[in-house]
């Protein structure tokens, strides 16, 4: 091999390398994302087909979730946005037999309605409730949820809460309202907070005001003494 075809042959290897250093993590993301994905439409998706897009949680996130619910021995779940992730909710606790009580909160019930009926989530509690409530978060008007249509929820017997609701159209803070809503529950030994959506700069800021100690992963956040046990999935990390 001439000289030239060597420094064009180490060139080329180094340049390779580097593409392969910078887009390592993607790659890797991507990878789990599709294997958490699959591992969700086998186990939870209840035999029919049901939509996953931009607005729903990660694989990811749901698998986490998941992990958290079964090994942290979760009863009552509050979820604040309807969605695929009800489905999922339904779906684990008819299969493995866990009798968990779900409570889903949104603001659209056409949605809702058509998470109940078409995507066979029947044994839910839905909750509808309009964004009409002005709050604060760090001086940053938003509306959340009314507290009273949300009265029927026991917080003490609250396990878990997902926060993937408001969208954040009027404030990226709106979601500091679930936070608000549960903030004598906090602290309690049995409760743990999901935030999804945290690689929006205003929603980690929201998780690390009220948990500094969170666990963070790409999208999205877990926290609270609850979270005793250890739920990363065996996919993130072989």
């Amino acid at each position: 091999m001439s000289k030239l075809s060597k420094y064009m042959d180490l060139k080329l290897t180094n340049l390779f390398e580097r593409a392969f250093r910078k887009n390592k993590d993607q790659i890797l993301k991507k990878i789990v994302s599709a294997s958490s994905y699959d591992y969700l439409m086998n186990h939870l998706s209840g035999d029919i087909v049901v939509p996953y897009n931009t607005w729903s949680i990660s694989p990811q996130g749901m698998m986490v979730i998941i992990n958290h619910i079964l090994i942290n021995n979760v009863k009552t779940v509050v979820e604040f946005g309807t969605g695929i992730s009800t489905v999922f909710l339904n779906n684990l606790s008819i299969k493995n037999g866990l009798n968990l009580k779900i409570i889903s909160i949104d603001h659209d019930a056409k949605w809702q309605n058509t998470i109940k009926e078409k995507y066979k989530a029947p044994n839910v509690e839905y909750i509808h409730s309009p964004l009409n409530t002005k709050m604060k978060f760090k001086n940053e008007e938003f509306f959340w949820y009314d507290p009273e249509v949300l009265n029927k929820i026991d917080k003490q017997k609250t396990d878990l809460i997902i926060v993937d609701a408001p969208i954040g159209k009027n404030s990226h803070y709106e979601r500091a309202g679930a936070f608000e809503f549960f903030k004598q529950e906090l602290n309690r030994n049995n409760f743990s907070c999901f935030l999804d959506d945290i690689d929006q700069e205003a929603l980690k800021e929201v998780m690390q005001h009220y948990y500094p100690n969170a666990k963070f992963y790409p999208g999205f956040a877990i926290a609270g003494s609850g979270n005793t046990y250890e739920t990363e999935p065996v996919i993130f990390t072989k």
